[in-house]
């Protein structure tokens, strides 16, 4: 009853970091990371560049993928697929590894510390509403919904599916 309750927490917690996550655009999201000051600038830097691979790694599979397919290879089942995109994000790991050693030289011999710098912006009215709006929300959900009684509920619910 403590795992469900301490995995509801979390997954709301994570929904409400996400929801207000989400209305940022990418540089907005990296300034607010290195402005908390809740995660070193070390790690935020290999955020900002873990985050620049992703896509990049999706698009080398999709293609990968698209290519094999186009050449006759017949992936049937489920595990001979996991290997394959095992193989292919591993291959693609270690050629990104390298290109990211590269990227790292380059922006060290342009001057580049570790620290990522941003131009000030003033604080605006809006943000400053939307943050109160924000906070209330998330005050009245915990204040006036009985979250106890409501995941007491859901457990009830899930025993009867069984």
């Amino acid at each position: 009853m403590l795992a469900l309750l301490l995995f509801f927490k979390m997954a709301s917690s994570a929904f409400i970091f996400l929801s207000f996550f989400s209305s940022l655009t990418y540089s907005e999201f990296i300034e607010a990371l290195t402005k908390i000051r809740l995660i070193p600038s070390f790690f935020v830097g290999s955020l900002v560049i873990m985050l620049h691979y992703i896509p990049i790694l999706a698009t080398a599979n999709k293609k990968i993928l698209e290519a094999q397919e186009l050449r006759g290879k017949n992936v049937t089942t489920y595990w001979k697929k996991l290997k394959t995109h095992a193989f292919i994000m591993g291959k693609s790991l270690l050629n990104n590894m390298e290109r990211s050693e590269r990227l790292y030289e380059s922006m060290k011999m342009r001057g580049f510390n570790g620290k990522i710098t941003f131009s000030s912006r003033k604080i605006k009215f809006l943000d400053v509403v939307c943050l109160f709006l924000f906070i209330g929300i998330v005050i009245a959900f915990f204040y006036f919904i009985n979250t106890e009684l409501l995941f007491k509920e859901v457990l009830q619910l899930l025993t009867l599916l069984k």
